[in-house]
């Protein structure tokens, strides 16, 4: 049974979602997962900034899973972090930054197909983004722009982060 208090800020979910577009992005990536979430706690009390089809944004978790209906893993990097830093960065962009239709449309599939990332250099302004490279930006990874869903969770297997809980996705 999931404990929400054992969460922290910073600790990453990485979900599966029912819906078309979420099998379409599963299906393109190879992945059993197609969407990225940051966990934080505001005031004491637990949300998740995420990027979704209106922009980057918070809600309460409560509000968020009955919406989205994830199954999810929850992920956390294993060497301290700085709780404040990760928070701060992440509400930088809550209600700034729109949903990056384009760069997960028309570019991961390009890439996938060709091997080849088309154009937003790495230095690009960050005023469009999905919810991986989100996620991947907050944590400051290279080429964050590029990170899919499924990207980000072989950065997280392969740098050992901790898996705090699972609603029962097989990775």
């Amino acid at each position: 049974m999931m404990n929400i208090e054992e969460f922290k800020t910073g600790d990453v979910l990485h979900c599966r979602g029912k819906s078309l577009l979420s099998r379409i992005i599963r299906w393109a990536t190879k992945s059993q997962i197609n969407h990225t979430a940051l966990f934080i706690w505001i005031w004491g009390e637990p949300y998740i900034i995420d990027a979704q089809d209106n922009g980057v944004n918070v809600k309460p978790f409560g509000e968020w899973a009955k919406e989205y209906n994830y199954n999810f893993v929850v992920m956390r990097r294993p060497r301290v972090i700085a709780e404040k830093k990760i928070a701060t960065k992440a509400m930088s962009k809550v209600g700034l930054t729109a949903y990056d239709f384009e760069g997960l449309i028309i570019k991961q599939p390009i890439e996938l197909l060709t091997g080849k990332w088309h154009k937003k250099p790495s230095n690009h302004e960050q005023d469009k983004m999905y919810c991986s490279e989100f996620v991947s930006w907050v944590y400051g990874l290279d080429d964050s722009y590029r990170m899919s869903p499924k990207d980000f969770l072989d950065y997280c297997n392969e740098n050992e982060w901790d898996t705090i809980y699972n609603t029962g996705i097989e990775l």
